[in-house]
């Protein structure tokens, strides 16, 4: 099937690393005779904001033959099949993906290639789209509601984003691919000042009351924080959420933990529990930091319903 691209160009991704390399994947597309349109997300949510307004003008039927085409990271992704869930259409749009951004998770968790000479063939070279599962999220403090493509985390690792996002030392190390290291950094930091955060879980009839939780993410494939696989069993075709929740340890059972994840063994610790269900249930009487897919969230109270749908994706992994 022959596609036309809307291309939404996210400049600032990796920390210019995207807007250095669209020359290159410019001159990629016109060698190849790809058809496409470019819109450039010039601020924090413009992408929603360009997908949506480009999704409308589309009719709802099959085949229009359009795929919007995200070049950025996870966030850009994340705005971009946010502002096209926001359509409700009968037929949906497809959204495809170019990862260069800082952390690119949902590559790995789709098996995309982290290459974007690789990625790109995947996409122009594909000829129909895959469902693939996403995670869809309601918040009834603020009234918020929407869709994730990685992980909703509350707690430990959407702390460590926000105190990263602010390092000056973020742009530096990503534009020398060592973006993984100011989360590092952050984390030793964030460890010692967050503190443990009562959490209900509500999964099916059960409920679960964790009085001193530090971590708490519900992820649709297996990586967060830039490939840290906290789910190993998870897969975006597999129709469920995996939530993980870590109860804070002292600084020994930390680095303890942090060796058995690496080793993807982490999930027997008694400290972790872990569940596997198509919805779940979070409260947090607390303020904490929240994030959804490397975006902060702000700190807050939490009273959120997470669940799973699946959503047409433009890429072929098999090539």
């Amino acid at each position: 099937m022959s596609v036309q691209f809307y291309i939404i160009l996210n400049e600032h991704a990796g920390s210019g690393h995207a807007g250095t390399l669209w020359p290159q994947i410019k001159e990629r597309l016109d060698a190849a005779q790809v058809s496409y349109q470019v819109a450039v997300s010039e601020y924090p949510h413009h992408t929603v904001l360009l997908s949506e307004q480009f999704g409308k003008q589309l009719p709802d039927e099959p085949h229009q033959g359009w795929v919007v085409l995200a070049v950025g990271g996870d966030g850009t992704l994340h705005e971009a099949i946010n502002g096209l869930t926001q359509l409700h259409r009968e037929y949906p749009i497809p959204v495809a993906y170019i990862p260069i951004g800082s952390g690119n998770d949902f590559a790995r968790g789709a098996g995309m290639a982290l290459n974007w000479h690789e990625a790109l063939n995947q996409v122009i070279q594909c000829t129909h789209a895959t469902n693939y599962d996403i995670g869809t999220y309601n918040e009834t403090i603020k009234q918020e509601r929407g869709v994730f493509t990685n992980n909703l985390g509350i707690g430990f690792d959407a702390a460590i984003i926000s105190q990263a996002n602010q390092s000056r030392a973020k742009v530096w190390l990503n534009k020398h691919h060592l973006g993984s290291l100011s989360y590092l950094a952050s984390a030793l930091s964030v460890y010692y000042n967050q503190t443990g955060f009562t959490l209900t879980v509500h999964v099916g009839n059960r409920r679960d009351i964790y009085p001193h939780a530090f971590l708490v993410t519900t992820t649709n494939h297996p990586y967060f924080g830039g490939g840290v696989g906290i789910a190993p069993n998870a897969k975006i075709t597999d129709h469920k959420l995996h939530l993980v929740v870590i109860e804070k340890p002292n600084f020994f059972k930390l680095l303890w933990l942090a060796l058995r994840l690496v080793f993807k063994r982490h999930l027997t610790s008694k400290a972790v529990h872990y569940y596997q269900a198509s919805r779940v249930h979070l409260t947090v009487p607390a303020i904490e930091y929240g994030q959804l897919d490397g975006e902060e969230m702000g700190g807050r109270f939490f009273d959120v319903y997470a669940g799973v749908e699946q959503y047409p994706f433009w890429f072929d992994i098999t090539i």
